[in-house]
């Protein structure tokens, strides 16, 4: 098998995957703001899926940093590429939730993230323990809180911004 490299896993994995939410939130904006109790003039959406695409990017890469710098020393080090590849199958799930966007449903919404949410967390968990071959699962837990910790302290400034923007003056 061939070795990853991290052109080949950002162009076949992050860029074609981390496309779905910023096409996903204008076009629900468009056609049902109010569901989820938003005005579609209050901000410019076009906007807010560049930033959360920006910041996929950076989460999935951060990710991918952050299990290599986790990893213990008696344990087998991913190269870049296979940590990065790791960081991106654990991204898809949350990818692949903002599908739901198109139900006009603010339950549906939620609870598919919130199941993408563990999803994302069991399938980095995994490919933890088994690509850096851990025989202690406690180490490939400690390892996946670590590194997925990481994204939702990147992610929560985000929100914050995009909630304080779109609610009313």
């Amino acid at each position: 098998m061939i070795p990853p490299t991290r052109s080949g896993v950002f162009g076949r994995m992050v860029l074609p995957f981390a496309l779905v939410p910023p096409v996903m939130i204008p076009l629900a904006m468009r056609d049902h703001a109010a569901v989820y109790r938003l005005d579609p003039a209050a901000a410019n959406w076009e906007w807010i899926a560049l930033l959360v695409f920006v910041a996929e990017l950076v989460s999935v890469t951060v990710v991918a940093g952050m299990l290599r710098l986790t990893t213990p020393a008696d344990a087998m080090r991913p190269t870049r590429a296979r940590a990065l590849a790791i960081a991106a199958r654990a991204a898809a799930p949350l990818w692949a939730s903002a599908v739901v966007l198109a139900v006009p449903s603010l339950g549906a919404l939620v609870v598919a993230h919130l199941l993408a949410h563990a999803v994302a967390l069991r399938r980095l968990y995994f490919d933890i323990r088994d690509e850096l071959r851990l025989g202690n699962e406690i180490q490939a837990l400690h390892i996946t809180y670590m590194a997925y910790s990481v994204a939702a302290v990147l992610w929560a400034p985000i929100f914050v911004m995009i909630f304080v923007s779109l609610s009313p003056a």
